[in-house]
């Protein structure tokens, strides 16, 4: 899935802003608004654009109360415990890993009260043998920027 540069350029505007219009993104690329709207649905099609999203302001961002829940399970239990956990909105990744531990869940809430409730409720999901929390304190760019 080969991308040429004109749609590496939209897909980069399109994640500064994924509700700039089509006729603003047809002028920072230097072609037509038809031209840009044919480039976003062919990205859609190829799957390459799965969804369009927002990003918050920082002082939100700031705000909220983000978490790890590093997760043991029971043998076979794994796809039925995914599903479960992805019907939780407070819950933005879910990731199987190797080691210790056999899932790591990334939580985000708007207040500790919210996450002592949500950890005692993935707990208490069937299949969960064991939990640690870890509280983010600092996000740092890998990129040093």
């Amino acid at each position: 899935m080969e991308l040429d540069s004109r749609d590496k350029q939209l897909i980069k505007l399109l994640t500064d802003n994924a509700r700039e219009s089509v006729v603003s993104l047809g002028k920072k690329l230097g072609v037509s608004r038809t031209t840009v709207q044919n480039r976003i649905d062919a990205l859609q099609r190829r799957g390459v654009i799965k969804a369009f999203t927002i990003a918050f302001d920082q002082q939100y961002q700031r705000r909220l109360l983000k978490a790890q829940m590093l997760i043991n399970l029971r043998p076979g239990v794994s796809r039925r415990v995914i599903k479960e956990l992805q019907q939780r909105p407070q819950i933005s990744s879910i990731m199987s890993v190797s080691g210790s531990y056999d899932l790591i869940v990334e939580l985000t809430v708007e207040a500790s009260s919210e996450l002592d409730q949500l950890v005692d409720d993935i707990r208490e999901t069937q299949g969960i043998e064991r939990t640690t929390t870890c509280i983010v304190l600092s996000k740092y760019d890998a990129s040093g920027d």
